[in-house]
């Protein structure tokens, strides 16, 4: 594959990282930052407002929120962060629902689905395909396409798929939620069909700063602390966080080819000069907000022995630091991506009724039983 032009913020396969180049008035990057950072729900509320309705003007939104079991919460305020950063997501891939190079997919699983929005986006564009999401928690809108469907599923357990099922197979930020990975990629090995794609998305749990050479944060800071101290805590647990960049190695010793990883840089705050990554840095600063207190606390309790004011104290120390706009911070995100070879076992004749309609599939957001596409 080819890289972009000399001057885009993202790089593939192995490029080095351009540089994002900042606002030069500061005034009204301060101005921004205060906005951003405005005391109380309602200015946050203000500027998700502004960033939603930029991106889910031609979008659909589902409310069906639940209490779920992962190591972040699930309720409304979570499953909103997961809404907003699947927008972030969009904005930097330019709309794409995946990279992997499949025109048409067939048979597509979503691991971890959440709200379920990708699931639902990708039955959209692709009406031909029959799209399955899984999730622990059934917190799925219940108005979803034909072609769509959800079931309650731990992923790190052996899988019920039979072989050879899926032309795509979908996982977007499962870090903090994987103990096993070399388990859960040998699971999807052997459920993809012979050519097809498993595809991973996921973010580092550390800032970087384009404010110094090295881009790494100073000694001393509390952002920097803060990321250690989840990862630690992430690493005690057996499910780590720090898995951005990990997954393509892990894709190649599981018997994956053609596999690719490609690094993009996410902005934090609307220090970038360029009025889409401004616009990409405000949304990821509404991403951090909704979902900080939500990532950690569960880490700095219950694994780290913090008590809860001490990490709330922590918290709100970490968040006067990230209001310096001075910092420049961005983090990155990667996209792996690998292909079953071409050459490795066919579908047998017993497991045909299974891939023309994933089987009688029962959810808890739709009971309908799927029939093969034409």
């Amino acid at each position: 594959m080819s890289g972009r032009d000399d001057d885009s913020d993202y790089v593939l396969d192995g490029r080095p990282m351009m540089n994002i180049e900042p606002d030069s008035d500061y005034d009204e990057v301060t101005s921004q930052y205060d906005e951003c950072y405005a005391s109380g729900s309602d200015a946050t509320g203000t500027l998700f407002s502004e960033v939603t309705n930029y991106k889910f003007e031609h979008g659909r939104r589902y409310h069906a929120y639940a209490e779920g079991l992962y190591w972040g919460p699930n309720d409304d305020k979570q499953n909103t962060q997961l809404e907003i950063f699947h927008h972030i997501f969009l904005m930097i891939l330019e709309g794409k629902l995946f990279l992997s190079p499949i025109e048409q997919p067939k048979h597509v699983l979503d691991l971890g689905t959440g709200t379920g929005i990708w699931a639902i986006e990708m039955a959209d564009q692709f009406p031909e395909a029959q799209i399955l999401g899984n999730d622990l928690s059934p917190v799925q809108p219940t108005w979803i396409p034909a072609n769509c469907a959800f079931e309650v599923d731990d992923f790190t357990r052996p899988w019920t798929h039979p072989p050879n099922t899926f032309d795509l197979i979908y996982a977007r930020g499962l870090y903090g939620c994987v103990g096993d990975w070399p388990q859960l990629l040998g699971e999807a090995y052997a459920a993809l069909k012979p050519g097809g794609w498993f595809e991973s998305v996921e973010v580092a749990t550390a800032f970087s700063s384009e404010a110094t050479a090295d881009k790494q944060l100073l000694e001393g800071s509390l952002v920097k602390k803060w990321c250690e101290l989840a990862v630690e805590g992430s690493h005690r647990a057996g499910q780590p966080l720090d898995v951005a960049g990990k997954v393509g190695g892990h894709l190649r010793r599981s018997g994956f080819q053609n596999v690719h990883d490609r690094v993009f840089k996410i902005p934090y705050g609307p220090w970038p000069k360029k009025e889409q990554m401004k616009l990409i840095g405000k949304m990821m600063m509404v991403n951090v907000l909704e979902g900080f207190e939500g990532f950690s606390l569960a880490i700095f309790t219950r694994v780290l022995g913090m008590t809860s004011d001490e990490a709330k104290e922590f918290n709100e120390q970490v968040l006067k630091e990230l209001r310096d706009q001075r910092m420049n911070l961005w983090v990155k995100m990667v996209v792996s991506y690998g292909q079953k070879p071409l050459d490795a076992d066919s579908p047998s004749d017993q497991d045909s009724a299974y891939h023309s309609g994933f089987g009688s599939l029962r959810t808890a957001a739709s009971s309908t039983d799927l029939s093969s596409p034409p």
